[in-house]
């Protein structure tokens, strides 16, 4: 069975850990699972989304923490959704 799977990311600045963390996901496969939703962040993180071609959602203004989950879970309609922050790793894909 293949079952949907969203990995989606919340990051408000902190481009260094949060470009770490991106980084790693896509070494370990999981590039079209992934979502980063950008709360706010200055500057955006479009530009590393757009270079690792995952999905990329941003809120112009910082909308805080669990508003900004509640949009991902009324939006994602897959079976599984991990929620991270930007410097929560997963360390193997098994």
């Amino acid at each position: 069975m293949n079952f949907s799977h969203t990995i989606a990311i919340l990051a408000y600045n902190n481009h260094e850990m949060t470009t770490k963390n991106l980084e790693h996901l896509y070494s370990l496969g999981f590039v079209k699972n992934i979502l980063l939703f950008d709360n706010g962040s200055e500057p955006s993180f479009e530009n590393i989304s757009n270079t690792l071609g995952i999905r990329y959602q941003r809120e112009e203004k910082n909308c805080h923490v669990n508003p900004a989950w509640n949009k991902i879970f009324d939006q994602e309609k897959c079976e599984f959704l991990t929620l991270l922050n930007n410097d929560c790793f997963i360390l193997s894909k098994q």
